[in-house]
């Protein structure tokens, strides 16, 4: 109870504070950029314990916390703050994906990979299938005409598929869970993300009035991210093997480095460092070592990436489409749901992948929220109606998704305090 008390006056006095340097203009200014950003991740790593208490997930908290200092609430950090602290983001994006790729061991796995390709295909076209035929026929309730064209429907459909592999990494993470459950979900959640940002790019080089969006281009920069990620591992495996020293700092500092290069060679660095941890787990004895070098420093990690990410939920977005967004949302995890039961029951699975395991893919982040800016910028009035509803439907998935699929772990057994 003391500590409680004792993070519930810090959190008042930071946020004070925190109000008294935007009131005087101080936040605004470039050197005091990070020191405001300081205060604020302090803030949030307080709330996360907090609210931890209380069974939330921290990076909930973490969300919660982005989203009230972010440019729609509070407006200590404005978008373009939010803009200057983009490679912060990026580069802890690279170490969570990098991560999840290091829990993927194709040899000695403890699930069979056909099954969980099938597990996903019968996702992504069960939850495709239900969300168009829902819009198809009902469509016309929605507000603003949105769903009045098929390529509005079939966008939403595409981006209904799409999930956040960082908030399930993230919520495996913090609750150190192991099991069927887990791996099936991360597994899913990566393959079923690759396979969405292809889908996307075919959607759009047929539908976009720019027309500059190439699938063969798309499909050709996915491919060289894999392989420049391969060729990562290489060089991370030789420096565990042989170096040896200071390995959390060289892979921190190796992943910003290489991060800004991806970047700048147009590649995926999503994709580059996924498997640049698949590439050490299964090349190698030492997946479990770089792992360990990433959960060591794991806690800034997220609490960097999911701050920011609160701070970018359009909440008057939510406020204009709340009602269509909620729609969605509850469509969505119904179609998430059926797609999962029915995958599962294909593969002959047990009922928690059956039953539980569409909670981990209700987060949503970079990747839906990338999909709506494109849909925004590439077409008309629906196009603008179409990337609110969209990030509406975000900003609800990315705080309800980490909340149930902690949950799901602990029912299955599989979390830390369960098993």
């Amino acid at each position: 109870m003391k500590e409680k008390l004792i993070d519930i006056l810090s959190l008042t006095a930071g946020l004070t504070l925190l109000l008294f340097i935007q009131t005087k203009g101080l936040s605004e200014r470039p050197e005091s950029l990070f020191m405001v950003f300081g205060i604020a991740l302090l803030l949030a790593f307080i709330s996360g314990r907090l609210l931890n208490s209380f069974g939330l997930p921290a990076i909930t908290s973490f969300l919660l916390m982005g989203i009230l200092l972010g440019p729609y609430s509070m407006n200590v950090f404005t978008k373009e703050m939010i803009n200057e602290l983009r490679l912060i983001d990026d580069v802890a994006l690279s170490i969570i994906a990098m991560t999840a790729g290091g829990e993927i061991l194709f040899r000695g796995s403890r699930i069979c990979l056909r099954k969980v390709f099938v597990f996903v295909t019968a996702q992504v076209v069960v939850t495709f299938s239900l969300v168009f035929m829902f819009l198809y026929f009902f469509g016309g309730f929605f507000p603003g005409g949105v769903f009045s064209g098929l390529t509005a429907i079939i966008f939403m459909s595409v981006i209904a598929n799409a999930k956040s592999p960082a908030t399930t990494v993230a919520v495996i993470v913090e609750t150190e869970a192991k099991g069927k459950l887990t791996d099936y979900t991360l597994t899913s959640a990566i393959i079923k993300d690759i396979m969405i940002i292809i889908i996307f790019a075919f959607v759009l080089s047929i539908y976009s009035v720019e027309g500059d969006v190439s699938v063969g281009g798309v499909i050709v920069e996915e491919f060289l991210s894999m392989a420049a990620g391969l060729i990562l591992s290489l060089i991370i495996i030789l420096y565990i093997k042989y170096v040896k020293a200071n390995q959390g700092v060289f892979i921190i500092l190796f992943t910003i480095v290489m991060t800004g290069i991806a970047k700048n060679m147009h590649l995926n660095p999503l994709l580059v460092f996924l498997f640049a941890g698949i590439g050490v787990n299964n090349f190698s004895d030492y997946g479990h070592m770089l792992v360990k070098n990433i959960e060591d420093n794991s806690g800034i990690i997220y609490l960097v990436f999911f701050f920011i990410a609160g701070t970018v939920v359009d909440l008057p977005a939510l406020k204009v489409m709340w009602i269509a967004a909620f729609g969605i949302v509850f469509l969505r995890a119904f179609a998430t749901f059926a797609g999962c039961w029915i995958g599962g029951t294909i593969i002959r699975e047990d009922k928690y992948i059956r039953n539980y395991s569409f909670l981990g893919f209700i987060g949503q982040a970079g990747v839906s929220i990338g999909f709506a800016k494109i849909i925004g910028a590439s077409f008309g009035d629906w196009g603008g109606q179409l990337q609110t509803l969209v990030l509406a439907v975000v900003a609800i998935n990315q705080i309800a998704g980490p909340i149930g699929f902690k949950w799901a772990l602990k029912r299955a057994g599989e979390t830390k305090l369960s098993l």
